[in-house]
């Protein structure tokens, strides 16, 4: 199985595909992230450039491809919405493998291969958070910065340094 990561803005017909899958997973989970929040979001990603980490200002969002079918989605944001951490840069984001996929062993490769993409943009730590998937991101080489709060949510925030790798 071989997976590609293709910009959104190379493929921007698939935004309402990955953006349903948003919000079926996160739409009113997230109280402080609107529906049209996640709308703005993947429109800004579109027009992002994708050539060089500029460090602000930046939503890049992958589709990740098997063959021609779009199998997940996954991005590399500049901030997140957790404002106590927003001196922490970059963060993945928005990662999603197609409902259907999941434990096929598909998130692990699109998560390696956005790893591969910020490593290459010269980013040298990513960071990210979740609720109930740490085990995975441990799994893969990440450490807990913090438990934390998001709303009523408690989550992990992580990070994953390259040069540990």
């Amino acid at each position: 199985m071989e997976i590609t990561l293709v910009p959104l803005s190379q493929s921007p017909h698939e935004k309402s595909r990955v953006l349903e899958w948003a919000l079926d997973l996160w739409g009113d989970h997230y109280p402080s992230y609107t529906q049209q929040d996640w709308i703005d979001f993947y429109s800004n990603s579109t027009i992002s450039t994708y050539e060089s980490w500029l460090g602000q200002g930046q939503e890049l969002v992958y589709i990740a491809k098997l063959n021609q079918e779009v199998v997940g989605t996954i991005a590399l944001v500049d901030f997140d919405e957790l404002e106590e951490f927003r001196h922490l840069k970059p963060w993945i984001a928005a990662f999603i493998v197609n409902p259907h996929m999941r434990g096929t062993g598909i998130g692990t490769q699109i998560l390696t291969l956005l790893e591969e993409e910020a490593r290459s943009l010269g980013i040298e730590v990513v960071h990210l958070w979740t609720e109930d998937q740490s085990a995975f991101y441990l799994k893969r080489g990440y450490q807990i910065v913090a438990p934390t709060k998001l709303g009523t949510l408690n989550i992990f925030v992580m990070r994953k340094k390259f040069s540990d790798t």
